[in-house]
């Protein structure tokens, strides 16, 4: 199996996307004064309502589903960008306290992303 530029890329934009939500949880979720600064939404300031999202889709196990729905789609044939996003989807659905979902869609994306990179790029058919 050989990494390609465009594995490179998605690795990087997988990491990214990570990066991001460990900063973002760090920064406007975890902290207390955020909690208590957040508790009225209708006075809240609107930091306040991003954050508020974040925690209604972690209530819901919805970052934890849509993560295993993008490990389905990958596993079963879906393009690369699919693939890669099943990954990151799946790692901040776990930072989301949506693991077991999380990693089965993780798992998912990462199992087709490596076979589709096994099996190369797929030739021309001739007629």
């Amino acid at each position: 199996m050989r990494v390609t530029k465009h594995d490179l890329i998605a690795v990087l934009a997988v990491a990214a996307a990570i990066g991001l939500m460990v900063l973002y949880r760090h920064l406007q979720v975890e902290p207390r004064q955020m909690g208590a600064l957040c508790l009225d939404l209708s006075t809240a300031p609107f930091a306040c309502k991003p954050r508020a999202v974040l925690l209604w889709l972690q209530h819901w196990q919805l970052w934890g589903a849509g993560a295993m729905a993008l490990g389905v789609w990958a596993f079963i044939g879906a393009p690369f960008a699919v693939r890669a996003a099943a990954v990151a989807l799946g790692v901040i659905a776990v930072l989301n306290f949506n693991a077991t979902w999380g990693m089965v869609g993780a798992a998912l994306g990462g199992w087709a992303w490596v076979e589709a990179a096994a099996r190369g790029p797929v030739a021309p058919r001739r007629a």
